[in-house]
């Protein structure tokens, strides 16, 4: 492998990166020093230990549906009990909801997503009565009938 070609792939990798390192900036003289290969190694691990530090610091979501969360430790399915109609608030806390929705032509307005939004605000403010912030949403088919949906969110209670 000659040098040009080597420059070229540190420059367009470079380009490519997201994250720029000061210790991962190449000229012309690196390519010719003894360990300019461990230094691109080592430049493109960089990332990846930063992405994977991001992912272990996010807190898993409580799950407010179905079975609730499985403790990891005594592999229990857990859900946070409250009464209902109280208002509480966990600061910092995350939490994962979900509501049913329909668009069958013959939906009733009750089975409608505008439906499952407000349900899904009111179990937010059931949880966080302080403020929350949506973090994630998405939705799922529902497999017991076809144009049956499940609305998802994703919420943290505000600190």
């Amino acid at each position: 492998m000659n040098n040009a070609y080597l420059l070229a792939l540190i420059i367009a990798s470079g380009l490519l990166s997201a994250n720029a390192f000061s210790n991962c900036e190449f000229d012309t003289d690196d390519a010719d020093s003894p360990n300019f290969m461990d230094k691109i190694v080592d430049c493109e691990e960089q990332p990846a230990k930063i992405s994977s530090k991001k992912k272990s610091s996010i807190a898993p979501a409580t799950k407010l549906y179905g079975e609730g969360t499985v403790d990891p430790v005594s592999g229990i399915a857990e859900r946070p009990v409250v009464a209902p109609g109280s208002m509480n608030h966990s600061p910092g806390k995350v939490f994962a909801a979900r509501q049913p929705y329909s668009l069958r032509p013959n939906a009733k307005f009750e089975q409608s997503v505008t439906i499952a939004i407000q349900r899904l605000h009111v179990e937010m403010a059931h949880y966080c009565s302080k403020g929350w912030s949506i973090e994630n949403q998405w939705t799922e088919p529902d497999a017991q009938a076809e144009g049956d949906f499940f609305l998802h969110f994703s919420f943290r209670c505000a600190g």
